[in-house]
């Protein structure tokens, strides 16, 4: 069996797994951001499920504006 580098969630506290968890939300948000009002990962209209849940966890911690930086160059 391999071992992992990165310790396990249950060595993290509770305040180190809420970040993790924030950072998670924030690039499944930024990865299916849509490109023409479709999702370029799932290719559903937007928003796409995953969005919809990472908004929604984003939103029981208060964050459920979040959105991500506008990328250098993608001025539209």
């Amino acid at each position: 069996m391999a071992t992992h580098a990165q310790p396990g969630p249950a060595s993290l506290s509770t305040v180190q797994l809420r970040n993790r968890m924030i950072l998670s939300a924030r690039r499944i948000i930024t990865e299916h951001w849509p490109r023409v009002d479709r999702c370029p990962i799932c290719g559903s209209g937007w928003p796409c499920p995953p969005t919809e849940t990472a908004y929604g966890y984003l939103a029981t911690l208060g964050q459920d504006g979040w959105a991500p930086p506008q990328r250098a160059g993608s001025r539209r």
